[in-house]
């Protein structure tokens, strides 16, 4: 059981620094990116991309992958959004035309994709970096079953 909770606590650690990032890109650019929470793809192609092995990363295969993993299809246009979100907008992944066939395109990893790829796989520590004090980890170990409020 201590090992299954420490997964989640860095599986949550790691939703952190993604949401810290478009924090810091929201004060940078004096702009709101999401006035009603962070779409599930977003977050879900980013962490397929930072598994995917190097040369698995076109559009295509992101598309297949994503199905394969979460069991839904995500269209080309929405993938087409999603990556230029993660490229434009939060600096994590650079896309790359194919000089031949320019409908070509490889993903990669910028060098702050590459260091969420490190909180992701676990190679850092995610908790030092932005948990300092483990808030996180004791508001997950101490959940109540049932809340204060709550009916029986």
């Amino acid at each position: 059981m201590a090992l299954s909770i420490e997964k989640v606590i860095h599986n949550l650690h790691f939703d952190r620094l993604f949401l810290d990032r478009i924090e810091v890109v929201e004060r940078q650019n004096k702009e709101q990116l999401h006035g009603n929470g962070v779409p599930f793809h977003y977050v879900s192609v980013f962490k397929l991309l930072l598994v995917l092995p190097k040369h698995n990363s076109n559009q295509h295969k992101i598309s297949f992958f994503y199905h394969e993993v979460f069991g839904r299809h995500i269209t080309q246009p929405s993938l087409s959004r999603t990556l230029d979100y993660l490229e434009n907008k939060l600096g994590l992944v650079k896309i790359i035309s194919d000089r031949l066939d320019a409908r070509k395109k490889e993903v990669e990893l910028t060098p702050l994709g590459k260091k969420f790829q490190q909180h992701l796989v676990g190679s850092t520590s995610v908790a030092k970096d932005i948990d300092k004090d483990g808030k996180l980890r004791n508001v997950v170990i101490n959940m109540p079953i049932r809340m204060s409020n709550e009916r029986r």
